[in-house]
């Protein structure tokens, strides 16, 4: 039985997303050490203009962070399923058989620039594991480890995409 273990791609999404992290966190710690809004409790409350910097503040941060949980979570394929596993919490796993999916597709996935592969694996029409070659180094070595059945390339348009990977399209053969 072999394992496939992903692994990253530093000049990739991962890499991004970590770079993007690093970015915020660094910028929110200037601003709020050496800003003159005032983090105090009391100003927060009364300061309109306090609370919505530091809404939007909080905001990007989590947004990034979400991203970097949801988008490049480290993967494991074998011979009997696949387990994806929250970069942030690692306690948080998610293992599914082969036999978990109806079957999978590949989407060309767009970036700024190129496009990127990506396989979706699908059950009951839905999209329930999805790995990119934007993010993972080794996106061929854990495509080949697939054992379900393959419905080829799918093309859809970026709002399609986003509707799909959020739940709110259902995926047809």
């Amino acid at each position: 039985m072999t394992k496939v273990y992903s692994k990253y791609k530093l000049f990739g999404g991962f890499g991004l997303l970590v770079g993007l992290n690093i970015l915020i966190g660094f910028w929110t710690f200037k601003l709020l050490t050496s800003s003159k809004i005032s983090y105090d409790k009391v100003d927060l409350i009364n300061d309109n203009n306090a609370l919505f910097a530091y809404s939007v503040i909080i905001g990007l941060n989590l947004l990034f962070l979400i991203l970097l949980a949801t988008q490049c979570k480290f993967v494991i394929a074998d011979n009997n399923g696949i387990t994806f596993i929250n970069p942030l919490i690692p306690i948080l796993r998610n293992t599914k058989q082969w036999t978990d999916f109806d079957y999978f597709i590949l989407v060309e996935e767009a970036s700024r620039y190129e496009t990127h592969e990506a396989v979706w694996l699908i059950k009951d029409e839905r999209i329930i594991g999805r790995f990119s070659s934007f993010y993972y180094a080794n996106y061929k070595d854990l495509k080949n480890q697939i054992k379900t059945k393959g419905h080829g390339k799918k093309r859809y348009g970026p709002f399609e995409q986003l509707f799909a990977l959020l739940g709110l399209k259902r995926i047809k053969n």
